[in-house]
This record gives structure tokens, C-alpha cells and sequence, in this order.
């Protein structure tokens, strides 16, 4: 029988740290930590996307998943406050990416990891494949965007970090096959990115970008809410080696995403950041599901079973990592038949899109996440 452990209200081992009144990071025996407001040993075991009104059906404005929980429960505030529930009662204590923060205020209270798209709005308003981060307006643009998103909440105690950005085009990836120094190059002639790079050496500028965009966003971030975490930038594929010790010479946390069936190798390389690390979303989908499955990342195995072991390695193995201290599973909910805003049509979730448990997949999270603390613990002597 397992002993019981003692935890603060947030789900931390309580083990007399000194509670400091934000979430913060520290190594401990060659171990990183988070330590949760009133000192608790903490690793952030989350969720993406837990909202009441996820997915729009591709090209309509309905949301099957929210017909059915309003069916299900008569309410958000109800769909509230069983979700909660169930995430706690799973193991859970962190509230990822794209979550209704609410969600963490209606029982034992969740940590959230909000995304301010600090950088990536900039070039969304600008048709930018990546931030021209050598215009002038970058600065005062992110300046005033983290103080709108982040200083409005910088005594809240539930936020554990402000992801910067979440998928940069920092390579060659899914959408194109030019690394960033040619992004740059591509840019308009009269863009202040073209002109910096037009005479620059790759490899320089490629490090010459990534420090500025750090140095910026992080600074900014700051100034604005200098209480909280910045917990990096969501990397999707691993980057050149200078743009991760750009990112950890600036962030509290260098944050990634690893859609592979074991992360191992990608730890191992942002290892070389000398900071904590936290696995920003991983996933796996089944055929047994019923969905297409035929867009979306990460690998597809047959049965739900399958489904919950590939869970159990993957966390296993990423919190017998030091530098590890959060993975933050995609998502809470399937994804709609027919495909969301982008396509995607998978079975990614804890619950389908009639808010019915995935039993085999939650049971492994239950377990994986009960022991994740002492797995963690263990790394120290491995390492």
C-alpha cells in the first residue's frame, strides 16, 4: 500500500521549503524543481485546451464538444466544475495552454500557463513567417502587449509562467524547408530583417536573432509582471544549438513540444540549456477511437490500451529526467469528426466529444502521475 505523501493545496510535496508567494525554480541534488507558493515540491502535470467551448467544426461556428456538455451538464459553471474535478482526481495540477482559467478557481485550485503570443501577434499583424525582431515597432509592440496580458494579473498566484510564443518558425519544419536565416533574407527589401541579414553570416545572425528575441520578449514580460515565471517559447521541432542557449540564457524555463513516442533524445538536447525544462504538449491517438486521425501530430497506435501504455512510458522516462519539470498532455477533448479550424481530426483526448472518459488513457494518468514526484526524486542518482 502506497504511503500517503503530504501536499500543499496545490498539489507540491510539502517538505519545508520556504513558501515564497509565486512558483519558482529550483535544483535540488542535481534536480530541478518547481516550488509551488507555499513551498511545495512541484512538477507541473497539465492539460491543454480545457474549455468549455473547444473546436469549431472546420468552416461552421458550432462546437460539438460544448453542445454536448451543455446537454451533459444544463451550464458552463456545472462543466466547470466537473472537469476540475475529474483533472484533480486524475493526478493532474496544471491547467496548459489555451485553458479557461476559471477552470482553476472552482475547487483545488490548478496552476495555469497562459500564452500571450507575445512575438508571434507582431508578426501575424505584419504577414511575417517570424518576428522581424530588428524593427523598432518590435519592442514597443511587445512592451505594450505584456502590459495589457501580463501586468493586470502579476499578484495572482495561480499562474506558474507566461509561455512567450507557442511554435515559432525557428527552422525548417512542416511549413517550409528554409532556416531562419533565409526567412530574414526573404523579407521584403526594405524591411529592417532583410537589411540586418543581408550581410551578416548564417550562423551569427541565426544567434544574433534568437538572443535578441529572448532578451526582448523576456524583458518585457518582466517589467510588466516581474513575479511570475517566463517559461520560454514552446520550441515544435528541436533548434540549432545557439538559438537554445539563447533561450536559456534569458528564460526561467525553456519549454518544448515532443511529438514522438519517447522524448528522450530531444531532453537530452535541450539539456544543453542549463535550465528546467517543461514539455509543452505530447500526444497519441488511437484507431479504436472512430476518428480519422488524419491530421494531426504524433503517433497512431490501435487501441486505447496501447494508448495508455504509450502515456505511461513517455512520462515516465521524461521525469527521469533532472531537468524536467512539467509535461502537458494535448488535449483535453477530441477533436470534431469533420476537423477543427485547421484540419485536425483526431483523437488526442482524455474525454471524446460527447465528454465521455477515455478509462484505459485516465487510469495510467492517475497512476504515472501519483508517482511522477518520487520518479523525479530518483533522477539525481541517475544523472
Amino acid at each position: 500500500m502506497r504511503a500517503q505523501v503530504k501536499r500543499t493545496r496545490w498539489g507540491g510535496i510539502a517538505d519545508g521549503a520556504m513558501a515564497g508567494g509565486y512558483f519558482r525554480v529550483e535544483r535540488r541534488d542535481g534536480v530541478w524543481w518547481l516550488i509551488d507558493p507555499d513551498g511545495g515540491r512541484f512538477l507541473s502535470k497539465g492539460v491543454n485546451t480545457v474549455k468549455f467551448d473547444q473546436d469549431e467544426t472546420k468552416g461552421t461556428k458550432r462546437v460539438p464538444y460544448a453542445e454536448a456538455c451543455r446537454r451533459k451538464y444544463g451550464s458552463e459553471a456545472k462543466w466547470r466544475k466537473a472537469a476540475a474535478a475529474r483533472l484533480v482526481g486524475w493526478g493532474f495540477n496544471t491547467l496548459g495552454s489555451w485553458s479557461d482559467v476559471e477552470v482553476a478557481a472552482v475547487g483545488v485550485p490548478l496552476a495555469v500557463t497562459p500564452n500571450v503570443d507575445l512575438a508571434m501577434s507582431f508578426a501575424w499583424e505584419r504577414q511575417q513567417p517570424f518576428p522581424d525582431v530588428f524593427d523598432p515597432a518590435f519592442e514597443t509592440y511587445i512592451s505594450r502587449r505584456a502590459q495589457e496580458l501580463c501586468a493586470p494579473h502579476r499578484g495572482e498566484k495561480h499562474i506558474l509562467a507566461w509561455f512567450i510564443d507557442n511554435e515559432l518558425r525557428w527552422g525548417a519544419d512542416w511549413r517550409g524547408t528554409v532556416d531562419l536565416y533565409d526567412l530574414f533574407r526573404d523579407m521584403p527589401p526594405d524591411s529592417f530583417g532583410h537589411r540586418a541579414a543581408k550581410h551578416a553570416v548564417r550562423e551569427r545572425f541565426i544567434a544574433d536573432v534568437a538572443d535578441r528575441y529572448f532578451a526582448l520578449t523576456t524583458a518585457a514580460i518582466r517589467k510588466a509582471d516581474p513575479n511570475h515565471l517566463v517559461a520560454g517559447c514552446r520550441f515544435a521541432l528541436v533548434p540549432s544549438a545557439s538559438i537554445i542557449e539563447a533561450a536559456g540564457r534569458h528564460a526561467d524555463i525553456v519549454s518544448f513540444n515532443c511529438y514522438e513516442l519517447d522524448a528522450s533524445a530531444a531532453i537530452a538536447t535541450y539539456a544543453h540549456a542549463r535550465k528546467p525544462c517543461l514539455i509543452g504538449e505530447f500526444s497519441f491517438r488511437a484507431a479504436d477511437s472512430g476518428l480519422p486521425n488524419t491530421n494531426g501530430a504524433g503517433p497512431k497506435v490501435e487501441t486505447q490500451r496501447e494508448r495508455a501504455d504509450c502515456f505511461r512510458r513517455y512520462v515516465t522516462a521524461a521525469f527521469n529526467a533532472p531537468t524536467i519539470v512539467g509535461c502537458h498532455w494535448f488535449e483535453h477533448a477530441d477533436q470534431p469528426a469533420e476537423g477543427r479550424f485547421d484540419g485536425e481530426n483526431s483523437n488526442f483526448g482524455t474525454v471524446t466529444i460527447g465528454d465521455d472518459v477515455y478509462d484505459d488513457l485516465t487510469r495510467a494518468m492517475t497512476a504515472v502521475n501519483a508517482d511522477a514526484e518520487t520518479t523525479h526524486a530518483a533522477a539525481g542518482a541517475m544523472s
